[in-house]
Parts: structure tokens; sequence; C-alpha cells
């Protein structure tokens, strides 16, 4: 897996679909790692560019030694992009990194063609941090699939968790992860992830940008999509129906579909 040392970090990436086609980068959630995006897209036709990040902190990328914010991590994307010679690109960013890819479209606007939102936020809430700072201490102390078990009814909704064996596998698979992050690093993402805020900010993005939510999900309720249509200059958004947090991974095809769309307007 190629990887480039830019803004002090390693940062680790997967360079998949047409190299000459137009380049995209997939920006993963909080303590995900490029492959999140493997199911969404292996199923594109048309011939994209795809460049499946991982995030410093998770991954094969290098971990911090202190302290970072999302801004920091947005740098570290737009170093990457410079590495690899891309002046414009469109960015897709799911939850963290739907912060990051905000980010990069509000500090760099004339880079990013077009934006991709999915399942993401404005600003953290009293709420949300006290999740995941909860989440971040039973890291620590639980095992994968232990911790898994917590942490799957906020991923995964009502419908979901009654597929026979689809909660089963996926514990199975998080547990096996060789890949797995490290409790230390994925308190550093969660202190970051907390940390941001993009409200008032939005107005300076140029690109257009979709907005894909479930409106199951416990974690970035529809109230996020709302702020961000409220902001974003030019936005739309797409609802799927029965969905939660974990859209990636159970509706891959739809959000394949949506994404592809989309980024072929332009």
């Amino acid at each position: 897996m190629p990887a480039v040392t830019v803004n002090g970090m390693e940062i680790a990436y997967a360079d998949r679909g047409d190299p000459t086609g137009r380049p995209v980068l997939f920006l993963p959630g909080l303590g995900g790692d490029g492959r999140w995006w493997r199911p969404v897209t292996d199923r594109f036709a048309r011939p994209f560019r795809c460049l499946l990040v991982d995030p410093r902190d998770a991954g094969r990328s290098g971990r911090a030694s202190k302290p970072y914010t999302v801004a920091d991590m947005a740098i570290d994307i737009a170093c990457l992009a410079d590495a690899l010679g891309l002046e414009l690109f469109d960015v897709v960013g799911f939850s963290m990194g739907g912060a990051i890819a905000q980010e990069l479209a509000i500090t760099r606007p004339e880079r990013v063609r077009r934006l991709v939102l999915i399942a993401t936020y404005t600003s953290g809430d009293p709420r949300g941090s006290e999740l995941f700072r909860g989440l971040a201490a039973l890291r620590r102390r639980l095992p994968a699939a232990e911790y898994c078990r917590i942490l799957f009814p906020w991923v995964y909704t009502h419908g979901e968790y009654r597929r026979p064996g689809f909660i089963e596998e996926a514990i199975a698979r998080a547990a096996a992860d060789p890949l797995w992050q490290e409790p230390e690093a994925y308190e550093r993402q969660v202190e970051a992830a907390i940390a941001y805020c993009s409200e008032g900010r939005l107005g300076a993005v140029r690109a257009p940008a979709l907005l894909i939510f479930g409106d199951e999900d416990l974690m970035t309720p529809l109230r996020f999509a709302r702020r961000l249509l409220a902001e974003l200059p030019d936005a739309r958004l797409a609802v799927l129906a029965g969905a939660g947090h974990g859209l990636l991974a159970t509706r891959p095809t739809e959000v394949a579909a949506l994404i592809e769309g989309f980024l072929a307007e332009a």
C-alpha cells in the first residue's frame, strides 16, 4: 500500500480504479481506514481514480505523538493531494471524514470540485462528546469483540439486528482485524472529532455538495443534515429510509449509485 510523508505524518492510501480517471478522495470515519470504502467503490461503473485514504492514527498511516485537530487532518489530505499532483479533486467523507472534507472545502475551496458528505456533522455536542469519550474509555478496557457488542447498537438499526448472522459476522470481522486501532490513537481522533465546528464557515464552500444520511442514524441524526443544508451554498440531501450509521456496509449499492451519479454531473 503506497504512503507519503506529508505535514510530518506518513499517510497511507490505496489507489484504485482508473489511474487516468477523475481523482476522488475517500475519507473514512472515526477509527476507520480506507478499506471502509471498498464495498462502495467496488460498485462504481464509471472510470474514477479512487484514492482511499487512511487518516493519521488509523490503518497503515503513521501514529501521532501529540493531540491534533480536524484542521490538521485536512492539511494532511491537502498535502497528500499535492504530493500526488492533484490540483482539483472530488472529496467524499463519512462521519469524521465528512468533517475533514468540510474543512478541506472551506479552507481550499478552489481545490474541491464536488463534495459528498455522508452521515456527518457540523459540530460536536454534549451528547456526542459523552458518547464518544465513553466509547474511548471502553476501548481501553475491553477486547475488540466485547467492545463491538456495545458499539454496534449505535451503528446498526433494529432491522439489521434481525438479519440472521449479520451482527455476529460483523463482530467477528472486527475482532480479527489486524489493523484494529489502538486505544490511544482512537482517543486522539475522538478529541479532534468532537472539537470540530464548521458552523458559520460553510458559506466559503464553492463546491456543489451531496448529503447522504440514513433516517435511523443514531450517531449523526438528520438534524445535522438540516444544518448543513441551511449553511452550504449549493447542497442537496438524499435520505436512505431505514438506514443507520453503518450505511457504507449495509447499503453500499445505493450509496455508490448516489455518489457516482452526483460526480458524473460535473
